[in-house]
């Protein structure tokens, strides 16, 4: 029996229900603050569906939600085969990526980041769960928006000074989280469920040290308000490669310190990653989910149940291939800022290509 029984996706408006056919694409990803969805629905010639632009949407496939958010456009199309609309949309979320971020004085003082994030989000309806560990809830000294900065510009750099992350729920609300909390049912296994992988990333935005500079207001001259620095060293990056780096804010040569770690992290961790393109939509049910855990078996790539972020969903149905998942998986080191040490991901495996441990994989993948 295939453990991974046919999902379908469903469009929720006006009460009513859509099904969604052939062609039809929801992504979610952790370096965008708004799932999107292009999904056509059924058309009887002369009865069209009642949907419009802007009206509210939610967007599940098999037993998960993936989006609640608004119709951007309803459009009819047709063919000498088919018939129908065709709905594109987004999370409610992403209303913040095109707004300018606008608040009273433009400045916080002492102010934790939930506290920034839902000052910056109250004007658009939007709720904000806070999940994330105790030392991002400490107050950030001096923040300030940039003129005409973007709000979601303003929401992501504001998380960076805390080293966490704020992303879309299911729900149409944000989350400040940290990378990788819960994992994911399933797994991938070449063999088992992947039908192609490919890698992704390159050593282009890596460095060999990372100095970061901060100001204070506590000290009055310039110059040693610049003195204040920190330093943070990639050891697999052997040439010389410096970045420069000016911190955002007053910080103290605590969040200097961390803001330097957080970037050399990063940079490795998005230096590696496998794009996969897997059967299905849904494990058990359960749609696949960005920002957790997954155990990967592949040994063309060396990994043996470590576990990567899915960092990426794209699902997608067509006549050629069916209903297909592609998943981009990164070192968890890619987007987390709290473990240090994290080693970058594993050499290819060597040996003869195709061969794997059959039995291993079979019995953990689903």
């Amino acid at each position: 029996m295939d453990p991974r029984p046919k999902a379908k996706i469903t469009l929720t408006i006006n009460g009513k229900q859509y099904d969604g056919w052939l062609q039809s694409e929801v992504v979610r990803s952790m370096e965008s603050l708004a799932g999107t969805f292009n999904v056509p629905v059924s058309l009887v010639p002369g009865h069209p569906p009642e949907i419009k632009r802007q009206d509210k949407v939610a967007v599940q496939i098999g037993d998960g939600k993936l989006i609640d958010g608004y119709v951007l456009s309803a459009d009819p199309f047709y063919s000498v085969r088919d018939c129908g609309v065709r709905i594109v949309g987004r999370d409610r979320t992403g209303d913040l990526v095109p707004s300018t971020a606008i608040h009273k004085g433009g400045q916080w003082r002492n102010a934790t980041l939930e506290r920034i994030v839902k000052d910056l989000v109250q004007p658009f309806g939007i709720s904000v769960s806070n999940k994330a560990p105790a030392d991002a809830n400490e107050p950030i000294r001096d923040f300030k928006l940039e003129h005409g900065e973007g709000c979601a510009d303003a929401i992501a750099r504001a998380a960076k000074l805390r080293g966490v992350l704020v992303l879309p729920d299911t729900r149409g609300g944000l989350i400040i989280t940290r990378a990788g909390p819960d994992k994911f049912a399933g797994s991938i296994a070449r063999g088992k469920n992947v039908i192609s992988a490919e890698g992704v990333g390159t050593d282009e935005e890596r460095h060999s040290e990372y100095i970061v500079y901060g100001q204070s207001n506590v000290i009055a001259d310039f110059e040693q308000a610049r003195g204040l620095k920190a330093k943070a060293k990639d050891q697999d990056i052997k040439r010389h490669l410096p970045k420069v780096i000016n911190a955002d804010g007053n910080l103290t040569a605590k969040e200097l310190q961390q803001l330097a770690d957080h970037t050399e992290r990063v940079r490795r961790g998005h230096a590696y990653g496998v794009r996969y393109t897997i059967e299905g939509w849904a494990v058990d049910g359960v749609p696949w989910a960005i920002n957790q855990r997954v155990a990967v078996y592949d040994d063309i790539f060396g990994l043996d149940g470590d576990e990567w972020l899915i960092c990426e969903t794209k699902f997608t149905c067509s006549l050629e291939n069916g209903d297909v998942t592609e998943v981009l998986v990164r070192p968890p080191e890619a987007y987390d800022t709290i473990r240090k040490g994290q080693k970058p991901a594993p050499k290819k495996a060597k040996g003869k290509r195709g061969k794997t441990d059959k039995a291993k994989v079979e019995a953990k993948a689903k």
